[in-house]
């Protein structure tokens, strides 16, 4: 393979074709085990030799995904638990996505106002996916509190609050515009 596509986990078979792959040396790739066939658009690359990242594979299964709630919590180290799946949210008119055996993942439908607001793109080496900034991740913890636990919820805002590079302003103006601005701030009281 060439070494464009090397430091890819993830290759599309759009990039394949681009780089000059034929179908047919993509299915030969596929049967000396180069490639495994993750779905009709995505290839997982058997010889990446990069640091193995989960988040890699949520654009794979859901094109418009977006890493949420606990798990981005985890990626922005706001929260210490280690869930078992990715927490991926998704537009509420999008079809729910047939995930992964491995590594699971979770799809939230939300809301266009919800869905869109704070989505930060990640780009690592040539790999990426996209997650939500730490205020967003704050609001939708609170939001879900009920869902995911008032220790969860209280864990991730305590750590929001200790980090240097935090921003209240933008925090206040997201739980305004995602109508958690009361429960958040009740929790900032408590803390602060």
């Amino acid at each position: 393979m060439i070494a464009v596509l090397q430091d890819k986990q993830f290759i599309s078979s759009e990039e394949l074709h681009e780089a000059g792959f034929s179908n047919y040396k993509i299915r030969k790739m596929v049967s000396d085990g180069t490639l495994s066939n993750v779905n009709r658009r995505w290839y997982e690359n058997l010889n990446y030799s990069g640091e193995i990242n989960d988040f890699y594979a949520v654009p794979v299964y859901a094109r418009d995904g977006v890493v949420c709630l606990i798990s981005a919590a985890v990626y922005h180290e706001l929260s210490s638990e280690r869930p078992a799946w990715i927490d991926v949210a998704i537009p509420r008119s999008a079809r729910v996505p047939e995930g992964p055996d491995w590594p699971a993942m979770r799809f939230y439908r939300m809301s266009e106002l919800r869905y869109e607001i704070g989505i930060v793109n990640i780009e690592e080496s040539r790999n990426s996916f996209r997650v939500y900034d730490p205020e967003k991740t704050v609001c939708d913890v609170v939001y879900h509190r009920n869902k995911l636990g008032f220790e969860s919820a209280m864990e991730v805002v305590k750590n929001y609050i200790e980090r240097t590079d935090r921003d209240f302003n933008k925090l206040i103006d997201y739980a305004r515009h995602l109508q958690v601005e009361s429960t958040l701030r009740s929790y900032l009281e408590v803390l602060l």
